[in-house]
């Protein structure tokens, strides 16, 4: 193995050229037996150790002590189009070589961990195999796969606007998968130039001409005008932690709605975290993300710029935003994720593996929905004719 990078970069060793010309390189990976009788051990959320799946016993995460980190974007960016032009595409895992049955097998190429398709052994490929770059950092799973079902039945229950039907016979999947999902953090101090225009209100003095009881009268009104002034300035802005999910497998009007992720609970990756779920690599580039992380500044970076305008009204006609210190973290995310059926139609949903909170697709009712429709009209069409009853519109102007 040649190794590329050094131990601050946090990018993993390289194959060497020989092994890169393997088409069918078989990768073997140990998997966490335990002592006493030698069952597998899987990562626990309500014990937070490793638990034996046949006797029980409880074995601790040998969690590492090293810090976690940033890492340099502008130096990621330069290494990474380094490396891409010696290997023009991601590397991808061929063959993985069971540790407990001695099979051969594949997993998605999304993902890098997870059961092996004969045994059901927990098995760990590790991403280094699949991409350039290597998660540092985790938040293990809290919620247990029971807790993640009620949740979902409670929510099943709950939605407004679903057929009546659905909570008794939506088919939920009983494989429920537990999976890390990749995302990338940026932290960037930006400096933002920007021109526009600030606007004051003010009021014009308004005769107008009406009829009231059959004549003609002047009355005065004051309208309201706006002041536009052109301004310019420049906003600083520090970001920390700007979240970007780095899957395709998911839909981001989900994933981009399961927070509060609490970051400062981190911790070092370890593979014993990863036994017993899924795990995926990322198919969001560090670049790509970047890009949405971009989208995320730029409004929060307007919004501070209408308040530096000030005024009652801005405009903003031109923004220059420079990036500096501009880091990165590459972390693993818990969620347990399924479908349920509905008429023939699959649903997917997504529960966080920390606090519960969950995102899905869900059918609705048509029927149900315009009939709430006809109700509201029909309350609007009640109050109307208790007032014109009770001659409200006769002492009603105009104006």
């Amino acid at each position: 193995m040649s190794k590329r990078f050094d131990k601050n970069t946090r990018f993993v060793p390289l194959p060497t050229n020989e092994s890169q010309e393997k088409d069918a390189q078989i990768i073997k990976r140990a998997n966490f037996v335990c002592k006493n009788c030698g069952s597998d051990l899987v990562f626990s959320p309500t014990s937070q150790d490793l638990l034996c799946r046949n006797c029980g016993n409880h074995y601790p995460v040998e969690a590492s002590e090293e810090p976690i980190q940033e890492y340099d974007f502008k130096q990621a960016i330069h290494e990474l189009a380094r490396l891409r032009h010696d290997s023009p595409s991601d590397k991808r895992i061929s063959v993985i070589h069971c540790p407990s049955c001695g099979a051969d097998f594949s997993f998605k190429k999304t993902e890098h961990a997870g059961e092996c398709p004969y045994c059901a052994t927990p098995v760990i490929a590790g991403s280094a195999e699949a991409r350039f770059i290597t998660p540092r950092s985790l938040l293990p799973f809290s919620i247990e796969k029971k807790q993640a079902i009620s949740i979902f039945d409670e929510w099943i229950g709950s939605r407004w606007f679903a057929p009546s039907s659905l909570k008794d016979h939506s088919k939920r999947d009983e494989k429920l998968v537990g999976i890390y999902l990749p995302y990338w953090t940026y932290d960037s101090q930006t400096y933002s130039q920007y021109r526009g225009q600030r606007g004051m209100t003010y009021y014009d003095r308004q005769v107008y001409t009406t009829v009231e009881n059959g004549r003609r009268v002047q009355r005065v009104r004051m309208v309201p005008r706006i002041r536009w002034t052109p301004v310019a300035g420049q906003v600083t802005v520090h970001f920390d932690d700007v979240l970007i999910g780095a899957t395709k497998t998911l839909p981001r009007t989900i994933i981009d709605h399961l927070q509060p992720w609490n970051l400062g609970n981190l911790v070092p990756y370890s593979e014993e975290y990863i036994s017993g779920f899924r795990s995926e690599i990322y198919q969001v580039t560090v670049d790509q993300g970047f890009l949405q992380a971009e989208n995320v500044m730029e409004r929060k970076i307007h919004q501070n710029i209408r308040y530096d305008i000030g005024g009652d009204h801005q405009r903003i006609s031109a923004v220059n935003t420079q990036h500096e210190n501009t880091s990165f973290k590459h972390i693993l995310l818990p969620v347990w994720s399924a479908a349920f059926k509905y008429h023939g139609k699959t649903y997917r949903y997504v529960i966080n593996g920390r606090n519960g909170t969950i995102q899905g697709e869900r059918p609705y009712s048509i029927t149900k929905i315009a009939l709430a429709v006809v109700a509201a009209l029909a309350v609007v069409l009640a109050l109307l004719f208790v007032m014109e009853q009770q001659g409200a519109f006769n002492n009603i102007r105009l104006i």
